[in-house]
């Protein structure tokens, strides 16, 4: 064989061990770039207002002190992120019905999420508080038998010390304030089941829903406030 030759054949080999090697590395890029697409994280403030007695047994597993649960549960992204997509200032609405013992399942939910979210957020928004893989609630999808709707809506979240208010524009609100405990500081549950954070026991003034089939309008009824933080991992 000629140096020429030789030369020639030691190139195309390279090349193509080249080309493997890219092949190989490509989707090994591409699944990470998928995944660093799908990561997300959310924290920021929680508030709930159910039709329970203060303070709601549920949280502790029993069933509900009206037979059902009815519940709004708010949340106000101080800081979040899901990719490079960012949802600081951004607030959501969980809507759940159970007709029973929570543990029993056959629940009904509905999600509501700001308005002011651009279609990046609220795609991100949708993903993350949902009942679907990777998102926040998804250990829950087992219990869920409707899910009525996820709608674009504006959403005021509102804390005033111990006073905490959520709206949910021509749909709903809540308005819960804290049950003063001994020496008047507020009454903290902490290391609640499936909760990493301690809660503040609450009692609404008001707490109203208007929308598909349900509605309600209860007082002086079960709060919780609280810190919340979700993530991907």
């Amino acid at each position: 064989m000629t140096p020429f030759s030789r030369r020639r054949l030691l190139d195309i080999a390279g090349s193509i061990t080249a080309a493997s090697v890219l092949s190989a590395l490509r989707p090994v890029r591409v699944a990470q770039a998928a995944e660093e697409k799908s990561t997300w994280n959310v924290k920021g403030l929680y508030m709930e207002a159910c039709n329970c007695e203060a303070m709601c047994p549920c949280v502790v597993g029993n069933a509900p002190t009206s037979g059902l649960c009815t519940v709004l549960l708010g949340y106000h992204v101080e800081a979040g992120r899901k990719g490079d997509v960012t949802l600081d200032g951004l607030n959501v609405v969980r809507m759940n019905v159970s007709p029973s013992h929570m543990a029993k399942g056959n629940w009904r939910g509905a999600f509501y999420i700001d308005e002011r979210a651009n279609p990046a957020q609220r795609e991100a928004l949708s993903a993350i508080f949902s009942f679907k893989p990777g998102g926040a609630f998804a250990a829950q999808a087992g219990s869920v038998a409707e899910v009525l709707g996820v709608k674009f809506v504006p959403i005021t979240f509102e804390v005033q010390g111990r006073k905490w208010k959520m709206a949910i524009a021509g749909i709903g609100d809540a308005d819960i304030t804290a049950i003063e405990g001994l020496d008047g500081k507020e009454i903290r549950v902490e290391n609640l089941p499936r909760r990493p954070f301690p809660y503040v026991a609450a009692k609404s003034t008001h707490t109203t829903y208007r929308d598909f089939d349900l509605q309600w309008e209860i007082s002086g009824k079960s709060g919780f406030y609280a810190p919340f933080a979700f993530n991907s991992a």
